[in-house]
């Protein structure tokens, strides 16, 4: 084939959609949706979490999700008029315990909690912290098990030695008693700032960096891993042999070889880390506000009115559920999309 034939742009094809980033990006998620449509679809919640989370005071019902705005208090309940045979025992429970949960309707399709917080609005909101968490705390164990596991795998010896002992030690902390230390060591999280995009203020930074570190020394293994798979290549000894040194051969020849690893541990960390800061909400150690609701905070106020109020419990869960399943099915698609040795398997159906 001549050199023209090779570079021949198919017609009405700009060649800028057929050889740019765009286009490499527009082709790679077709290969997801068809390869692996479960992944595809994690990438889609994912996609509506991200909107969520950026535009809550479109998206929600309510800009306050502190506020509560319940119209009459036994209106949702009664199958008729007041203080008839259709409602005696509603009314008369609410009257002496203050109830005001209500059942989802058009107006509240999530209903209400017991102090009449709107629940598809702090919902909405909740998006917002998880992310803030996920985002925040994959940054940061990214950052260390990017910068641990490419020098360990690089330069073995010695180093490798010292440094692995280290991530040993931090791996051999059991997770949830150190979550569970976590107040004690940071207090709980506090959100009142005034930063801008109501971040998080200064307390719940630590919250997110002790979730990062604590994830920052397993991932550093799967990157050490594929470092040292990629250190013996030919085209290293090349580099070398031309005069690069260690920090360019890193750099410009190993990173972008363990980039597919690097992408898939993050996205599957994301996941992990979105459920142990809705554990440590539902457990009382994490975010308290309840003009900042998180998911996990949601599940901590449902679990004394579940059994007359299931609703309550099951919306918040239900979307901790969609966040990390999405997050995981994304990460084992990109795996097996990005991974040479599994290039060449079959998609199955995730």
């Amino acid at each position: 084939m001549s050199q023209t034939e090779a570079t021949v742009v198919p017609f009405g094809a700009p060649k800028a959609l057929t050889s740019g980033p765009l286009s490499r990006a527009v082709s790679f998620i077709a290969l997801l949706a068809r390869r692996k449509p479960m992944g595809f679809a994690g990438l889609l919640f994912i996609v509506l979490m991200v909107l969520v989370a950026a535009f809550p005071r479109v998206i929600a019902t309510h800009d306050n999700p502190g506020a509560t705005s319940v119209a009459p208090r036994f209106q949702s309940y009664c199958l008729g008029p007041r203080d008839t045979f259709l409602c005696p025992t509603v009314v008369e429970r609410s009257a002496l315990t203050g109830d005001r949960t209500v059942p989802g309707s058009l107006k509240q399709p999530f209903g209400t909690d017991s102090v009449g917080h709107d629940n598809y609005s702090r919902i909405v909101f909740g998006a917002r912290w998880a992310l803030y968490v996920g985002v925040g705390a994959v940054l940061i164990s990214t950052t260390i098990a990017l910068v641990v596991g490419l020098t360990s795998g690089y330069f073995l010896g010695k180093y490798d030695a010292a440094v692995q002992r280290v991530v040993d030690a931090v791996m051999a902390l059991p997770t949830l008693v150190v979550l569970l230390a976590l107040p004690a060591m940071i207090g709980k999280a506090d959100l009142d700032g005034p930063l801008p995009f109501d971040e998080p203020s200064v307390t719940f930074f630590k919250l997110v960096v002790i979730l990062g570190i604590l994830g920052g020394a397993g991932g550093s293994r799967v990157i050490r891993a594929s470092v040292i798979s990629v250190r013996s290549a030919q085209y290293l000894d090349a580099a070398r042999t031309i005069g690069a040194t260690d920090g360019r051969i890193m750099l410009r020849h190993v990173l972008p070889n363990i980039f597919g690893a690097l992408m898939v541990q993050a996205t599957i960390s994301l996941g992990g880390l979105i459920l142990a800061e809705a554990a440590l909400s539902f457990l009382g150690f994490g975010v308290v506000d309840p003009n900042k609701p998180t998911w996990g905070q949601m599940l901590n106020r449902a679990q004394q009115v579940a059994s007359v109020h299931p609703w309550q419990a099951i919306w918040p869960g239900l979307f901790i559920a969609l966040a990390v399943f999405s997050f995981n099915m994304l990460g084992d698609a990109l795996r097996d999309l990005l991974d040479p040795r599994l290039r060449g398997a079959r998609g199955g159906f995730g």
